[in-house]
């Protein structure tokens, strides 16, 4: 009997280490690990921090990243021909699957998709907002729900806010959940020390977030807000005067953006873990937090239904400071709740492992290429 072959990949995605500033690209990194683990081949595109392009190896993978800058990119893309020409140099051969990661890549994964039958899998992040600014990224993500072979989501509830907007793609989105890895057991903190991971923009609930260390300061000086994440210079100083008027800018530190390692190792260093969102397509912080055994306090926004609940985390009712505050106090005022859902959460995370995830994208690889080959046979007959 003839061994299979393990398929050969091309990942495509704007953030990967070290540039990663969100969820995209420690996903990204973290399968792409996964998939070389599992025996696959995988060949890695992504942004150029410089204004040319580099070529290099990276945990198993060649790592090719292209700027976006012209002519390489424009209107929110990688130009194809320019796109072609770098793959053709550094890389060996075309790929069996593309695995599309970031929409900035959508004409030139298609392209290869049209040209030689490579099949297309998008992992969708996010949904697109219907805006002016946004028209020209909703085109491209438009056209990866219509024509990529497969579409794979973190949560049911992307899932379902997808097919909304586009019910012809039924039948080919797949709820793949993300995975995470634990570095700690646990944290002996005093929980008066929160944390908050995240981009800084306005749905992440940062804001009451600040507003609510007011409430909570005045009943014990010794609460702090550790912030990680980076946003437009204009909010963040928004959320700076926020803080300044509210009198507890002394009880927030922010940190900036940090190398999510770094942010993995810091968890165990902080008593709680703070998820004010007002929507979150899944939210790998707060599976961090609980694969980590860090007590969460968190919203149920979206996504995090699929995994956060009252038996593995203290839940924020609604989104404005007075909640949250009471979320926080009654975490306090329960320790031994606390530890108990603090350890519910981290053996719920445990079915969350990257091998597992990476498992189940190969199966899915596995049929896409199978139908390749059958749609081969039907043509030379």
């Amino acid at each position: 009997m003839t061994k299979r072959r393990s398929p050969y990949i091309w990942v495509m995605t704007r953030e990967y280490p070290p540039i990663v500033f969100g969820g995209v690209g420690t996903v990204a990194a973290q399968l792409t690990k996964a998939f070389i683990r599992s025996n696959m081949t995988v060949n890695v595109v992504t942004k150029s921090a410089t204004g040319s392009i580099h070529f290099s190896q990276q945990h198993g993978s060649g790592v090719l990243r292209i700027p976006e800058i012209k002519p390489y990119f424009h209107g929110f893309a990688y130009q194809t021909r320019f796109f072609q020409r770098a793959a053709d140099r550094y890389f060996s051969g075309l790929p069996d699957i593309i695995h599309v990661h970031s929409i900035e890549f959508a004409a030139a994964a298609l392209w290869y998709k049209r040209k030689y039958r490579i099949p297309v899998v998008y992992t969708c992040h996010s949904l697109i907002s219907n805006s002016r600014k946004n028209a020209a990224r909703k085109k491209s993500q438009n056209r990866l729900f219509r024509h990529a072979d497969r579409i794979t989501v973190p949560s049911m509830w992307l899932k379902r806010s997808i097919l909304k907007e586009h019910a012809a793609a039924a039948s080919k989105v797949s709820v793949i959940p993300h995975g995470v890895q634990s570095v700690s057991d646990g944290t002996k903190i005093a929980p008066l020390h929160l944390l908050f991971v995240g981009r800084i923009i306005k749905s992440k609930g940062i804001e009451p977030l600040i507003r609510s260390i007011s409430i909570l300061s005045a009943r014990n000086k010794r609460v702090r807000l550790t912030v990680i994440g980076k946003g437009s210079a204009q909010y963040e100083q928004r959320l700076r005067t926020i803080a300044s008027k509210a009198g507890v800018s002394r009880h927030i530190r922010w940190l900036g953006h940090l190398p999510h390692a770094k942010v993995q190792r810091l968890y165990s260093s902080y008593g709680a873990v703070v998820v004010p969102s007002q929507n979150e397509s899944f939210c790998l912080v707060a599976l961090e937090a609980m694969a980590n055994g860090i007590p969460l306090v968190s919203t149920r926004a979206g996504g995090l239904k699929q995994f956060v609940n009252t038996t593995n985390a203290r839940t924020i009712r609604s989104v404005d400071s007075q909640a949250i505050s009471r979320a926080i106090t009654a975490m306090w005022q329960d320790p031994n709740g606390t530890r108990q859902r603090a350890a519910n959460a981290k053996r719920l995370a445990k079915r969350y492992s990257w091998p597992k995830r990476a498992m189940q994208y190969e199966a899915l690889f596995d049929t896409l290429l199978k139908a390749r080959r059958r749609a081969g046979q039907r043509v030379k007959a």
